[in-house]
């Protein structure tokens, strides 16, 4: 469960390759064609002129060399950080030590709030008696206003993917059963070279 938008996310690598691709695919040619690095010096040296005429001609006074373009592109500039700002704080609030918080109600116990530890603690104390697993990992993170689990494991080799959601999904169940609420989890399943190496030593012995 990540809050991040994915088209947004290809979209931003997509213009960034893009545009590595064409200044690594410009510095090449220049460096290859002596003709095009010619062009090259021609057009940065336009480029600087009409940037050195433009602030001339927007100065703001004759006595300070301030001109309406440089606070034109610095005002440019503070609007793209407050809006990748403002983009990051809306898609995720990063990890947190609360899964869960209780309200005051009636009585003399006021809020109680369910610490990480707990939760990470009873899941991954009940996901090691499982023989199908090699390791787990659990975490927390806020996501849009929301504490969210984030369950993380690996299976030995072999050990069918939904076999394991189940046992996770059966050990979130009870974990909601016993703080008395739902906290949305997500899992993951990871295999790698330990996973491997796990099944070649159960074969050994």
């Amino acid at each position: 469960m990540n809050a991040t938008n994915r088209a947004v996310n290809r979209l931003i690598l997509g213009v960034v390759g893009l545009v590595l691709i064409a200044v690594g695919g410009g510095i090449v040619t220049a460096i290859a064609w002596p003709a095009a690095a010619d062009m090259w010096r021609e057009a940065m040296s336009n480029a600087v002129g009409w940037l050195q005429e433009a602030h001339a001609a927007t100065k703001i006074a004759e006595a300070t060399t301030l001109s309406w373009l440089a606070l034109a592109v610095l005002i440019v500039l503070a609007l793209i950080v407050a809006i990748a700002v403002t983009v990051m704080a809306r898609l995720g609030g990063g990890r947190t030590t609360a899964v869960t918080r209780v309200e005051a109600g009636e009585g003399a116990i006021g809020a109680v709030t369910i610490r990480h530890g707990f939760a990470a603690d009873a899941l991954t104390h009940s996901l090691a008696g499982y023989d199908e697993l090699l390791t787990s990992r659990v975490n927390a993170s806020r996501v849009r206003g929301e504490e969210v689990l984030h369950v993380s494991v690996t299976p030995r080799q072999n050990t069918s993917p939904a076999a394991v959601a189940g046992i996770v999904t059966q050990l979130v169940d009870n974990l909601a059963v016993l703080l008395g609420k739902e906290t949305p989890t997500y899992v993951s399943i990871h295999s790698g070279v330990r996973a491997r190496l796990a099944a070649d030593q159960s074969r050994v012995k």
